[in-house]
């Protein structure tokens, strides 16, 4: 379910700020023309806020100095009555004050996404993480039970990947991970998701795409890394399971638990190759 919040999650910082400058004039007026005895302005803060975080500093600073304006001339009546030089030091005072609250909240802000964005991705290759890619299987069914668009999703796994760090080491290893990354990524859509879930499991979400689009997609993957693998002095091999969802899954788990399935099979019976199933909610 959106909020206002993932609405501005997802604006430009322009129709953010213009936001915040038509919420500052609707307070004025409103506080101007409807309240004698109590007043409005702490509200004005509240716009000060959201355009210091879900803008940028420029947006933040500019909002600050609007609002100060909006305190100060407009209905800050004690303040036409002080001599000129007290005023002018009080306004400056006021919107100092507030754009040293802007500054905070935009480097927390920033330090916040960057945290954010280190939850949701996987430290050494980049790609995503499994709690970055669950959100947006769950968006993706959603999409499928209300539109009823297909879509894939991918398990890419390591063939015997222990047996390669126990006589390379774990450096080598690393370096294995994080060249099928590049490949999984070069391979694939600017509109598919790249994931690696942990160890040398690596998942990929194909939005809006058939079983036929993904086999050609899968075809691909498997001619680069059999060009980039087999060219090593050890052959890396790989076990893949693709699952075309026509219809939408329970959850997420159940989601990931099917496709999982199909690549075990896949290892099971002679590893390096690709194993394709169509779910359904028919089935």
């Amino acid at each position: 379910m959106k909020t206002i919040f993932n609405v501005l999650e997802v604006k430009h910082h322009v129709w953010t700020w213009v936001a915040c400058i038509a919420f500052i004039g609707v307070i004025t007026v409103v506080n101007n023309r409807f309240f004698t005895t109590v007043s409005l302005e702490p509200l004005l803060l509240l716009p000060v806020v959201i355009a210091s975080w879900y803008g940028n500093l420029t947006t933040g600073l500019s909002v600050s100095f609007i609002t100060a304006l909006a305190t100060l001339v407009s209905y800050d009546h004690s303040l036409l009555a002080l001599p000129a030089t007290d005023a002018i030091y009080t306004a400056l005072i006021y919107l100092s004050s507030l754009c040293i609250m802007s500054i905070l909240i935009d480097n927390f802000s920033a330090v916040f996404k960057v945290e954010e964005a280190a939850a949701e991705h996987d430290h050494l290759t980049g790609l995503l993480n499994l709690r970055g890619l669950s959100s947006i299987v769950e968006e993706e069914i959603a999409r499928t039970k209300r539109y009823h668009h297909p879509f894939t999703i991918a398990y890419i796994d390591i063939d015997d990947f222990k047996a390669i760090n126990d006589t390379k080491g774990h450096c080598e290893g690393d370096m294995i991970l994080c060249k099928l990354a590049k490949i999984i990524t070069t391979s694939f859509r600017e509109s598919d998701y790249i994931s690696r879930i942990g160890g040398d499991e690596f998942v990929c979400l194909l939005p809006e795409t058939k079983q036929p689009d993904a086999k050609v997609v899968f075809d691909k993957l498997q001619r680069n890394l059999d060009e980039e693998f087999n060219a090593e002095d050890a052959i890396v091999t790989f076990s893949i399971g693709v699952v075309t969802f026509e219809s939408a899954p329970p959850n997420t788990q159940t989601a990931l638990a099917l496709v999982d399935k199909v690549m075990y099979r896949v290892k099971k019976l002679h590893k390096n190759d690709a194993a394709f199933q169509v779910y359904s909610s028919m089935q």
